[in-house]
């Protein structure tokens, strides 16, 4: 069996029993109800525009990596979806052949060099590194969700 080093084992083992624990009581509660209440086409178009209004996220994270052929990728995906998609309900880029990327500033860190640090479990989001934390946290200042969503 091999060894883990993990630094953070204690807090990790915290985390992850509260995680459990909303898990059990909130989060698969409402992912279950939203699953029987919500058709699944409509579910397709939410996930759909979701994923094309963090297009800006992807695209600057792009152009930090020095990925300018796959920038151009994101800003054609983001303008076909966002007009012809009706606002990204529907991934017609997809369906011309202009294939989706995923890209996050905790991807940008490891391009630049930074390591991914022990192993850590996040409230509410589970298994992480310190580097995707930190990379989820500064996309969240890019992202327009952060700003169209209600507070």
């Amino acid at each position: 069996m091999d060894v883990v080093n993990d630094p953070l084992e204690s807090f990790n083992r915290v985390i992850f029993e509260i995680n459990l624990f909303l898990d059990g009581i909130l989060i698969k509660p409402l992912a279950i109800l939203y699953r029987d209440l919500v058709p699944p086409e409509v579910r397709t178009g939410v996930h759909n525009a979701l994923v094309n209004l963090r297009s800006p996220v992807t695209l600057a994270n792009d152009l930090m990596q020095g990925e300018t052929d796959r920038a151009g990728i994101t800003v054609k995906r983001f303008f076909v979806n966002s007009t012809v998609g009706l606002g990204g309900v529907l991934d017609v880029a997809s369906d011309l052949g202009i294939e989706g990327h995923r890209e996050d500033f905790g991807q940008t860190l490891a391009v630049w060099g930074s390591g991914e640090g022990p192993y850590l479990v996040v409230p509410i989001l589970g298994p992480s590194n310190p580097r995707d934390l930190l990379g989820l946290i500064a996309d969240g200042f890019i992202d327009p969700f952060t700003y169209v969503a209600p507070t």
